[in-house]
């Protein structure tokens, strides 16, 4: 069977200026050169994701929104019941949301500039903020965004009451996807698609959302600068995501320098 490496950008491949570093991107040539799949694994949306896979190749495979879409492949938008009722109730608590279509942000309040993403060099995602929720309850949305402003452990209580997938960070905010939608499916779905072994695959990842894959049985990669929560999930710990740590172990993974 064909062996994958599944990697998560934020805290995990990608700088926080929103580069891929030289050696990590070598390191994922070098992996594919030698009969890997690499797929890069996102909670970010699909546009993103293509743009920084295809800034290193045009090999390299995406899975967006925390695996609410992949090209031609999987498609779980969130339902239009699910977008109103948890619009009413974030405007009911006064939460800071954003909605996210293929190529769209949609904000009931102001955008936060860090989710304003570029797309190329000279153009950024399109956006639309203090918006009704009649300007995309029509649309294709495939994640929500909430930022948590107070009464975390009541809104959260809230949220879940819906059937959805749900990955909160504490003090900070929470990812809200199709009940079908998370890493961990969507690496099932493609490795049956491509006859890949799972457990001779390897995962790498540092954050709430990445648990899902981790829990798929594969090798498990968890950055340094993972919570102690997440790393107990690691078959091994890479070095932080700003000491290249993704690449650094790639290089291993190569050389045969740890599992087979």
């Amino acid at each position: 069977m064909e062996k994958a490496i599944f990697i998560d950008l934020d805290g995990t491949l990608m700088q926080k200026d929103l580069t891929i570093s030289t050696r990590n991107s070598e390191a994922i040539k070098e992996a594919i050169n030698n009969g890997y799949h690499v797929v890069i694994v996102s909670g970010r949306p699909i546009q993103f994701v293509n743009y920084l896979a295809n800034k290193i190749g045009s090999e390299i495979d995406t899975i967006g929104f925390n695996g609410a879409y992949v090209s031609d492949f999987i498609e779980h938008p969130i339902s239009e019941e699910n977008l109103v009722c948890l619009y009413k109730l974030f405007e009911n608590n006064n939460v800071n949301a954003i909605f996210k279509s293929v190529d769209h942000i949609y904000a009931n309040r102001e955008v936060i500039k860090n989710f304003v993403y570029p797309i190329s060099k000279d153009e950024v995602v399109s956006f639309t903020e203090n918006c009704s929720i009649d300007l995309f309850r029509k649309q294709k949305i495939y994640k929500i965004l909430g930022l948590y402003n107070h009464n975390e452990m009541e809104l959260n209580e809230l949220i879940d009451n819906f059937d959805m997938t749900k990955a909160f960070y504490a003090g900070k905010g929470f990812e809200l996807t199709h009940h079908s939608a998370n890493k961990g499916n969507a690496i099932k779905l493609y490795c049956l698609k491509n006859n890949i072994s799972i457990k001779d695959s390897y995962m790498f990842g540092d954050d709430v959302n990445d648990e899902t894959m981790f829990s798929l049985g594969g090798n498990n990669m968890v950055m340094e600068n993972a919570s102690e929560t997440i790393k107990k999930y690691a078959t091994a710990i890479c070095e932080r995501c700003e000491n290249d740590g993704v690449g650094k172990m790639i290089e291993k993974i190569v050389k045969g320098e740890i599992y087979d």
